[in-house]
């Protein structure tokens, strides 16, 4: 916890996500706070910022690499505290989207994504993808996509006869992310189709997606062609995708909301621009519920767990060492609002007045979505001595 008139305080943080450093410097108005942040990993960089006429001075900061950090904080010259926090890896997601039908011994192209659950970074490392027995088939590596936090690389695979069980492994090569695997794909190994659908393996009511329409090599027309996707429940023909798409690079893809949970298929028709080339082909898939938020809980150090609105009541000066988690198993920052202040995990209260401690999960890409709650502490003035 801060001790003394004048201190520097910042939560336990995580990359990518931008987070307050608070200067205390009592009666420095309009000194300058230069703050200096230390990592094995990421060395040392500073910042600085204006103390205000209430003795406080504020500095965003995102921090750029996991560990420990060590903050220290001088006004005037003169040094007013250091902090001691821990920052975690920015978790990540990745799914691997295959064509549903592959032509054995012919050249394939594997999509694998990698996305930062939160934050404001992009992952960066290698893809391997393995098959049923373990054995890596294909490997690649992430580019930068211009969706912020979105990485993909396009992979070759060359399909063996017999069956397909793929999933992609994510290998950061920094230690800002933590690695992460996909759910599995199952294209099915087959002769010659003239379009094959690419679908994400989980879909979810109200998240866009991207459906794609691969063209088998042998049916690309050099003169091009078009694609048009369509949507089929309980037996009846919807048309929410749009009309006709047309094709680069032997891909045609549209975008998708899915409106109502449960199996759906989506058919496709390809034809060449010519229209000498055609074919279709059809997929069913199960839309899943829509994300539910995921659920926080902040345990206090010898008491239970709170729940969101008013926790109880301390007194100015005293300190709190709070547990932060969430049914994701990802971080979940705090933040703070009022007279009261986190020091990497522990909040102090400084004077009279509500206390708002918040706390934000970022969900975990997929069922979970992000959320936050806030906990209020009632503080009560010291008694005078």
């Amino acid at each position: 916890p801060i001790s003394g008139r004048d201190w520097v305080a910042t939560p336990n943080g995580l990359v990518g996500v931008q987070q307050m450093v608070i200067v205390r410097a009592s009666g420095q108005a309009g000194a300058m706070a230069v703050v200096t942040f230390q990592n094995t990993s990421a060395g040392t960089n500073a910042g600085q910022a204006a103390v205000n006429s209430q003795g406080f001075a504020y500095l965003p900061w995102q921090p750029g690499a996991p560990g420990a950090w060590d903050i220290s904080a001088k006004v005037g010259g003169s040094a007013v505290g250091t902090a001691s926090i821990v920052v975690a890896a920015m978790p990540t997601t990745t799914r691997l989207l295959s064509a549903i039908q592959v032509r054995a011994l012919q050249a394939a192209t594997l999509v694998a994504q990698v996305r930062a659950v939160g934050g404001e970074i992009t992952p960066s490392g290698t893809i391997a993808v393995r098959n049923q027995s373990n054995a890596i088939v294909a490997s690649g590596t992430l580019s930068s996509t211009t969706t912020p936090g979105l990485a993909s690389a396009n992979i070759a695979w060359t399909p063996s006869p017999g069956s397909a069980i793929l999933t992609a492994t994510y290998t950061p090569d920094t230690n800002s992310f933590g690695t992460s695997t996909s759910p599995i794909a199952t294209p099915t190994v087959t002769g010659g189709v003239a379009v094959s659908l690419r679908l994400p393996q989980v879909s979810y009511l109200g998240v866009t997606e991207t459906i794609e329409a691969v063209i088998q090599p042998t049916f690309q027309s050099p003169l091009g062609g078009s694609v048009a996707f369509s949507l089929e429940i309980d037996g009846f023909p919807f048309f929410p995708m749009g009309g006709s798409r047309g094709i680069s690079n032997g891909v045609g893809s549209t975008t998708w909301t899915p409106t109502q949970i449960g199996p759906q298929t989506v058919i496709v028709q390809y034809a060449s621009a010519n229209f000498a080339i055609n074919g279709t082909n059809r997929q069913i898939f199960n839309v899943q519920p829509a994300p539910t938020p995921d659920r926080i809980t902040i345990t206090p150090a010898g008491a239970s767990a709170w729940g969101p609105g008013v926790v109880g009541t301390l007194t100015a000066g005293n300190s709190v060492a709070l547990t932060p988690a969430a049914l994701s198993g990802n971080p979940v920052p705090l933040s703070t609002d009022g007279p009261c202040v986190i020091s990497a995990g522990v909040v102090t209260v400084l004077g009279p007045g509500t206390c708002v401690i918040a706390a934000t999960s970022l969900g975990n890409g997929g069922s979970l979505a992000a959320s936050s709650a806030n906990y209020l502490i009632n503080v009560q003035a010291a008694k005078k001595k």
